[in-house]
């Protein structure tokens, strides 16, 4: 058995003329030559998507006098069939390279190490962007889908952190603020016993009780004593100050630490401290509802493929609309026109910012579905969106009585900066003799009677998302979410068996997820290819 060049590396594949998938690889075959692969497999598939694409301007050039250097571009180029055929493993990839075909064309028969893979994917987590955009903007082209009209949807993907490894904000700020209490009562001993004049606060930094830490040291070396530990000795009255304001500074300083990890999020880490806890869906294994360490996984699928995606660490998906938004225009260079999303996108922010943009209303909103509910309407019908209204927009409660009586408004500033007015209404008795009164009146309520709160330009926005999703586009559309969005995520997270994050970092994380995205991608433009052949005959393809 031998090796030999061929000059035309396509022969070595099964069908018609390959020359128009060349792409300026040199292979080596063993004698043989019955080793075929179908023109139906996926490295047709692949190679036909990544036509034309220099891999070479997403990692940086190859800087070494050493012969047998890789090239980058063509290890980007493996890792993408490796991501399109569920291969995530760096391990697993190397193996490829020495056995599968496939991965022996793509790789020039140089079998490439695991380090020379690992060292692209670092670069990649700067140029994962910009190779999506390109990746995707190729096979919008060649598949003439509508980026206008995408489906949005999110789901949280487990990171690669222990479970038990959580840091809370709220555990951390409560034991700060004993920990305060106690820093002000030793240095008040402090103070009475040595004569010192440190300042009594109520909030204290590290650096401040390290500095008084130092002090006492300085202050025991000058007379001379000896710091004393363990059983049988007795230590001086400044030794035991000094201990106990060094476990304080100690205290503190870890304090300050996680707090500035965990930034404006309430949870973080040990493991991977970009990683935030949070609540994921309850299955057979963890009806316990404990939170697990999880990103945010946002996607956009427009005709099937994924032409937006990225990470976030706030549990909430609220929030994430608008980056997420503008994270497309940066993309692509425009907004667009029907993202649909369900009841956790919608809300008074994110229309307004819908409004200015041109993007239609066509996310539900809270509540939304229970206004359609027949069994939620008969439930509750205490529930402010079961109530009636009159000609004039005016609530009229279960016992019939009108909230038309105007008493002030509230002013507030919601979490995007904008203005939010709110007006309150109540009826003329103040629910004076109604029957029902126990039962409708909130726990909360401290003046005796109801009170019923009317955004009038967060009523209008509404009116409008109800007015778009209730029409028979809009049914449609919202159909077409289920089927797109979320079946995207089954065939990530089932299919594709990606459910568990490998890597570990925010950057890291994201080029990873963008990677599988783009994998997903593939595969579908593999489906689309083979359905195009079954439709057009052979002779017309070639």
């Amino acid at each position: 058995m031998y090796n030999m060049s061929m000059k035309n590396a396509d022969l070595v594949f099964a069908g018609h003329d390959q020359r128009s998938y060349y792409n300026a690889v040199q292979l080596a075959l063993p004698l043989s030559t019955m080793i075929r692969v179908p023109h139906s497999d996926m490295l047709f598939s692949f190679l036909d998507a990544v036509k034309g694409v220099n891999f070479n301007r997403f990692v940086k050039p190859i800087r070494s006098n050493n012969t047998h250097s890789h090239s980058r571009g063509m290890l980007v180029k493996v890792l993408l069939f490796a991501y399109m055929n569920r291969i995530f493993s760096l391990t697993d990839i190397v193996q490829h390279c020495r056995t599968d075909i496939r991965f022996i064309y793509l790789s020039n028969w140089e079998a490439p190490s695991k380090m020379a893979f690992s060292r692209v994917m670092n670069q990649l987590t700067v140029s994962i962007d910009d190779l999506m955009k390109e990746l995707n903007l190729k096979l919008i082209d060649q598949t003439g889908i509508d980026p206008n009209t995408q489906f949005v949807d999110g789901t949280k993907i487990e990171a690669n952190a222990h479970k038990n490894s959580f840091v809370y904000k709220r555990r951390i700020l409560n034991a700060r603020n004993n920990l305060y209490r106690d820093l002000s009562k030793a240095i008040c001993s402090l103070n009475l016993s040595y004569k010192y004049q440190y300042e009594i606060k109520d909030r204290y930094n590290a650096l401040e009780i390290w500095n008084i830490v130092q002090k006492l040291m300085d202050v025991m070396v000058a007379d001379n004593i000896e710091l004393q530990y363990g059983k049988g000795h007795r230590k001086s009255d400044i030794q035991k100050r000094y201990d106990v304001l060094l476990d304080y500074a100690i205290r503190l300083t870890t304090y300050e630490y996680w707090l500035s990890v965990m930034g404006s999020r309430n949870s973080c880490s040990k493991t991977d401290h970009d990683a935030t806890f949070m609540a994921t869906k309850w299955d057979y294994y963890n009806r316990s509802g404990i939170t697990r360490p999880c990103y945010n996984c946002q996607i956009a699928v427009s005709g099937g493929l994924i032409i937006n995606s990225d990470i976030y660490q706030t549990p909430g998906d609220t929030v994430t609309w608008i980056p997420f938004m503008e994270r497309f225009h940066t993309l692509y260079g425009f907004y667009p026109k029907k993202p649909v999303a369900d009841a956790g996108y919608g809300g008074y922010d994110n229309y307004l910012y819908n409004i200015s943009h041109g993007i239609d209303l066509v996310q539900k909103f809270n509540m939304y579905g229970k206004e359609h509910d027949k069994v939620f309407q008969k439930r509750n019908p205490y529930n402010l969106v079961n109530w009636k209204k009159d000609e004039h927009g005016y609530r009229i409660c279960p016992n019939g009585r009108t909230f038309d009586q105007y008493e002030g408004d509230i002013y507030a500033s919601t979490r995007a900066g904008n203005l939010s007015i709110t007006q309150k209404y109540t009826e003329p008795k103040h629910c004076e003799g109604c029957p029902l009164k126990e039962k409708c009146l909130m726990k909360t309520n401290k003046k005796g009677y109801k009170e019923v709160g009317l955004n009038v330009v967060g009523e209008e926005l509404k009116a409008e998302a109800r007015k778009q999703l209730d029409t028979e586009h809009g049914i449609k559309l919202k159909v077409m979410r289920s089927e797109q969005a979320e079946g995207a995520f089954a065939a990530i997270k089932e299919d594709m068996g990606f459910d568990r994050f490998h890597r570990r970092g925010l950057k890291t994380v994201k080029m990873e997820f963008l990677m599988v995205c783009l994998g997903y991608n593939l595969r579908k433009y593999h489906s689309w290819r083979l359905r195009r052949m079954a439709a057009v005959p052979h002779n017309m393809m070639s």
